[in-house]
């Protein structure tokens, strides 16, 4: 199975990231050198930035926004209940 993702989303998901990164670097400097850096912080704000930026560049989609066909040869449930007779 092979998943597309769109050249906008990567970019994002790059940049988040890349944000990512950096402030789990910046919180391991700031810390001393025995620490391992806010990972809590890093992850938070690399979903804040993805989020930020799918918003208005990545959240128009290119789904259909017509209905998906119904498969031929099935009746609908409301006329298979309706069909059966009370006893």
């Amino acid at each position: 199975m092979a998943l597309h993702i769109d050249d906008v989303g990567l970019l994002i998901l790059a940049v988040g990231l890349f944000v990512g990164h950096a402030v789990h670097e910046h919180t391991r400097a700031a810390s001393g050198p025995a620490s391992k850096g806010d990972v809590v912080g890093a992850i938070g704000a690399a979903a804040a930035v993805i989020t930020a930026l799918f918003l208005p560049f990545g959240g128009g989609g290119s789904a259909s926004t017509e209905p998906a066909p119904r498969p031929t040869g099935h009746a609908l449930a409301s006329h298979q209940v309706s069909a059966v007779r009370p006893e």
